[in-house]
């Protein structure tokens, strides 16, 4: 598939073929003192950074997307396949094989929204070629993404001149190219680093929550306050679009995606509360909240439910941190030192709401697929195994797991499962 000078997959099928991911240089790099610090964000390439997914696909695909009546998408955080290449390969090979035999009108996905950590441990251009390009090279869909910390995170003498470079020249070029030798993928195009990209039945706001490994920072005096207000500007905007909508012609749900998570239990990570009242901020601003947000950095499955004292809505705040690096991490063990139970785990958020812990799964990789339509969000969180594909053809590849299954309806704003 490709439109506008894009491609995305190799033209035949390739096999699995165990890189050995920069053994020595990982090494080296894991061994670092990376300096944890909050680095200043790249200007977008163009003003405001706002693009349509009609820019890379083929307007004929978009009309299709339209008449199925919803958007398939795929999504998922923290893939870079070091120490053993098997939970990635694995999730890859997953994920191309849903984009085989269906189409729009049977609920072919039409991209991944990568939630950043593409490559470790630091975000060197020399990794993408064995942990981006190589394991999407059957992957014959568009690859959007906002950065993570480890995409950003800088150590001193870096050969690169600024943070994110190595990102920016694979996602943020101002024409698509082929940068990685013996792949067909092509770079993508997007504004910034931090962007509205806007699609059949939603609109995603991808932001980019910084360096540090603690915890998310959308701004702050240290590095300025323009992706703030860029959240701000971009909320009203999509207020603005559903009042210019009201028989609901065009209706969008408004998703956030944004790398560090606001809630997580996971045991290796931290919860980012000053960056979710950063958000809550813009959000009661612009009059506007989001129908969903997803992050990665915590390398499990988690969701939580956010109900909202003003309204009763309730907001899913879904963690995908499970896309192949190779460590997944465990879910804390309550005060008594028993692990949480889903959907009996509940506490305030320090503002009046409570949140939920509906789910969590710390024993699977895997990815979200996620189903837009005028009325609902579905998203399924699929489980997959390490079995990876060696041989061309590739046998069949057994199907993921449904490790969770939910529904945000867009009118009451009410979350079931």
């Amino acid at each position: 598939m490709s439109n506008q000078g894009f491609t995305f997959a190799n033209p035949t099928f390739t096999a699995d073929n165990f890189f050995q991911y920069s053994a020595g240089d990982l090494a080296g790099d894991s061994k670092l003192q990376a300096e944890q610090v909050l680095e200043p964000i790249p200007a977008p390439r163009v003003q405001p950074p706002v693009f349509d997914m009609g820019s890379v696909l083929p307007a004929a695909a978009v009309a299709q997307i339209h008449a199925s009546g919803s958007l398939v998408f795929h999504s998922v955080g923290d893939t870079g396949g070091i120490v053993r290449a098997e939970p990635q390969l694995s999730v890859s090979d997953a994920m191309a094989a849903d984009l085989t035999g269906k189409t729009y009108a049977t609920g072919l996905p039409a991209f991944f929204f990568h939630l950043g950590d593409v490559v470790y441990y630091f975000g060197q251009e020399q990794y993408y070629p064995e942990q981006f390009y190589d394991p999407y090279r059957n992957y014959d869909a568009p690859i959007f993404a906002i950065p993570g910390n480890h995409d950003g995170v800088m150590y001193k003498k870096e050969p690169i001149s600024y943070s994110l470079q190595p990102f920016i020249e694979n996602f943020c070029t101002a024409a698509s190219v082929q940068t990685a030798p013996n792949f067909a993928r092509t770079t993508m195009t997007q504004p910034g680093v931090y962007f509205v990209m806007t699609a059949p039945f939603t609109r995603i706001i991808g932001l980019y929550s910084n360096a540090g490994e603690s915890v998310g920072v959308l701004g702050s005096a240290q590095i300025g306050e323009d992706q703030v207000t860029f959240l701000t500007a971009q909320l009203k905007a999509a207020l603005a679009a559903r009042q210019a909508d009201p028989q609901n012609k065009n209706p969008q749900a408004l998703i956030i995606a944004v790398h560090h998570p606001p809630f997580t239990g996971s045991s290796q990570h931290f919860p980012s509360a000053s960056m979710l009242a950063q958000i809550d901020t813009c959000c009661q601003q612009a009059g506007i909240w989001p129908d969903m947000v997803i992050s990665g950095h915590a390398h499990l499955y988690e969701r939580y439910t956010r109900t909202m004292k003003s309204d009763g809505r309730q907001i899913p705040y879904v963690v995908a941190g499970n896309g192949g690096y190779y460590n997944l991490s465990k879910i804390k063990l309550t005060a008594s030192g028993a692990k949480p139970v889903a959907g009996q785990h509940t506490e305030p958020d320090g503002q009046g709401n409570t949140i939920t812990l509906d789910q969590y799964n710390e024993t699977d990789w895997g990815f979200l697929r996620i189903t837009v339509s005028a009325t609902t969000i579905l998203v399924e969180a699929l489980g997959v195994q390490p079995t990876v594909t060696t041989t061309t053809p590739p046998p069949p590849i057994p199907p993921p797991t449904v490790i969770d299954s939910f529904t945000v309806n867009l009118s009451s704003h009410l979350v079931s499962a």
